[in-house]
């Protein structure tokens, strides 16, 4: 869980001014190791790639850094730190060398060596800033405490769930409080709210009681969290308008607009074209590898269902043993499947069994980003057990998606759908691009990939599932 420590625009520009000052910083020493000491300083002629060098290492970092939410969140755990950091170096090389070789024509390339050894620097410096810096913040910030405010009408496990998930950040303790009696509203709100800075309303909570929760919260200046519903992502980012002297909210139509369908086709087609010659190789080597390992067909396929529930047949890399489902039929993968092979394992877990999806992106049965593409026995089922659940088909399948980056694999469905919602309501070509690229750290990450835990989990009304 990774929550914003401080709410300070100053230190954050602080922190990105001081990003930048560290990659100049880097490219100099970069520039002292790789020139000769005879070679005091190069030429006008050699300065110039250097300093267009470095510009692009600054620009593409600060983006990067931004994308990988360095700005807007704390990142707590050292892993996920170290893995976008290394990310994003790599992006901002890769941007680097491709504008050199753009300009080559007109400048001086910049020496290999600086390629390899100015992201080696630029990573143990932001290594050791960004520890630094979450050590920093944790002490200016202190113990920020959070109470959960849950029903005593209802079991208390999306509170356990909230309880521990914050834990990781500060302190957190949750109340079960009976929504008939007055006198333990009155003291939760009198007494009890003045030990937390922070308070999460669990969506059980009778709707004029939490609003009363709320009001009380703001007035004391507490940090409110509550669960988000399809009327509660409606209200993001509206319009205000004016009937005569009166103020109104205007909630657009659900779904994209024809423009927003057009800039999405048009990125779709040139993302799964480059796609699919950049990958041409892995084409080659996978499919020798499933073979070699299992029998059965290279490419397995599936019906999947799109935008207006259209149906249609999802590519991937097989990743199972033939006929898994022969005897249990349609059945999620469960963490540790015996039903996976090895070379499946290794591809779920890099996510490279999705490649052939590129080709249902290339026919338009997919996007590249959308809610996941869920399948005809399952659809049929959450219709009928998840509220809105059938607001996600405004919006093609994609091969990634905000559920896909922020949620794991047995993420329950209820939350699942929650990011399909706030996707489609809250669509940006930027935020495509955003999430695109946490796509490529979320590869990294097991927990994203693993199959669905044989355990208990947890729905948005706090009940087992």
């Amino acid at each position: 869980m990774n929550i914003k420590l401080h709410q300070s625009k100053i230190f954050d520009i602080a922190v990105v001014l001081i990003d930048m000052a560290l990659v100049v910083f880097a490219s100099k020493i970069t520039i002292l190791i790789i020139i000769a000491p005879k070679d005091e300083i190069a030429s006008k002629a050699d300065s110039v790639p250097l300093i267009i060098a470095t510009l692009s290492y600054v620009i593409s970092i600060i983006f990067m850094f931004y994308i990988y939410e360095f700005y807007t969140k704390t990142i707590r755990v050292k892993f996920e730190n170290l893995l976008s950091i290394a990310i994003s170096i790599i992006i901002a090389t890769f941007s680097s060398i491709l504008i050199q070789f753009a300009l080559s024509s007109v400048i001086k390339t910049v020496s290999i060596a600086y390629y390899i050894i100015m992201p080696i620097i630029l990573f143990v410096f932001f290594g050791a800033f960004k520890m630094v810096l979450l050590f920093i913040e944790t002490k200016i910030e202190g113990a920020l405490k959070l109470l959960i405010v849950e029903s005593k009408d209802v079991e208390n496990d999306l509170a356990k769930k909230i309880k521990y998930s914050y834990l990781a950040l500060y302190e957190s303790w949750y109340v079960l409080i009976d929504v008939n009696n007055q006198g333990e509203i009155d003291n939760l709100i009198n007494n009890t709210f003045a030990e937390y800075e922070s308070v999460f309303i669990s969506p059980n909570i009778p709707f004029e009681l939490k609003n009363l929760l709320i009001s009380k919260a703001v007035e004391q200046n507490k940090i409110i969290y509550i669960l988000p519903d399809f009327y509660n992502i409606n209200m993001m980012n509206n319009e205000t308008v004016q009937f005569d002297d009166t103020p109104a909210l205007k909630i657009k139509p659900y779904g994209f607009t024809r423009i927003q369908r057009v800039i999405k086709r048009t990125f779709d087609i040139c993302f799964s074209f480059v796609g699919l010659l950049l990958t041409l190789p892995l084409f080659i080597i996978l499919p020798i590898a499933i073979k070699i390992n299992s029998k059965g067909p290279v490419i397995y396929k599936q019906i999947r269902l799109t935008r207006n529930k259209k149906k249609f047949y999802l590519y991937k890399f097989r990743t199972m043993h033939q006929e898994a489902e022969k005897y249990t039929g349609a059945v999620l993968a469960v963490e540790n499947d015996p039903r996976v092979t090895k070379v499946g394992k290794f591809l779920r877990l890099t996510r490279l069994d999705e490649l052939p999806q590129l080709f249902n992106i290339l026919k338009s049965d997919m996007s590249t980003v959308g809610p996941r593409p869920e399948r005809t026995v399952f659809v049929k089922q959450y219709l009928n057990e998840v509220e809105n659940y059938d607001k996600r088909f405004f919006a093609k399948a994609g091969l990634t998606g905000l559920a896909q980056v922020y949620a794991r694999y047995d993420t329950t469905v209820e939350d699942k759908i929650l990011y399909d919602l706030i996707y489609i309501k809250d669509y940006s070509f930027f935020k495509d691009i955003k999430i695109i690229l946490l796509t490529f750290k979320v590869m990294f990450v097991k927990e994203s990939a693993a199959g669905v835990h044989q355990k208990q989990n947890y729905n948005s009304n706090g009940t087992c599932v």
